[in-house]
């Protein structure tokens, strides 16, 4: 009876840390098509999240792009090294970066990817009886641009919300600001894996 009651305190634990991830493609479609003589810029990485969690990023997102696109993808920082590109790219790029990427390199996809901290009470807010209404609010969101065409053709945009009314406790399980990032990151690449589309 014991190991029954140990296993339910165990489970009601673990349901207590899970949390959706929204999950938002816009109007554009959620696949992506790789083929196999097209390259893929990936520019700097947005994220206020630790050095750690950002080098995953890095690496994982290289990583997944250059396991569709059969080893044409490139980091920002990799273009740099090897003078293909110069400068800084904006996150949001207008029509002029995008044309110096069409003219000065053989690039044909430009990978944007950011995360935001929207709130983070929770962070803060230690264990225990919360005296006032909390909640760690993040966000993750991908965006591709055909550089060929000058235009956006993908934005995916992964977010979770965890609250705590007034009168409820936080607990270890509580997701912090951090784990919520990383798993809206992880959705983003769940979502391209998932949803390829290889020619």
């Amino acid at each position: 009876m014991k190991k029954y009651l140990a296993l339910l305190l165990i489970l009601f634990a673990l349901q207590s840390c899970y949390y959706p991830v929204k999950k938002d493609y816009g109007i554009y479609s959620k696949s992506l098509v790789f083929s196999k003589d097209q390259k893929w810029l990936i520019n700097t990485i947005r994220t206020g999240v630790d050095s750690h969690h950002r080098e995953m990023m890095d690496k994982e997102t290289l990583k997944l792009f250059n396991e569709l696109s059969n080893g044409q993808a490139y980091t920002l920082q990799m273009a740099k090294s090897q003078n293909i590109i110069q400068d800084n790219i904006p996150f949001q790029p207008e029509n002029e970066d995008l044309e110096t990427l069409k003219n000065t390199s053989d690039f044909n996809f430009l990978v944007n990817i950011s995360t935001i901290k929207v709130r983070n009470d929770l962070d803060t807010s230690g264990a225990g009886e919360q005296f006032t209404y909390q909640r760690n609010e993040t966000s993750a969101i991908m965006d591709v641009y055909d550089i060929r065409t000058m235009k956006k053709v993908y934005s995916f945009k992964a977010s979770s919300l965890v609250s705590v009314e007034k009168g409820e406790k936080v607990t270890i399980f509580t997701p912090t600001s951090e784990m919520m990032t990383m798993k809206n990151f992880r959705s983003l690449l769940k979502s391209i894996k998932k949803n390829a589309v290889k020619s």
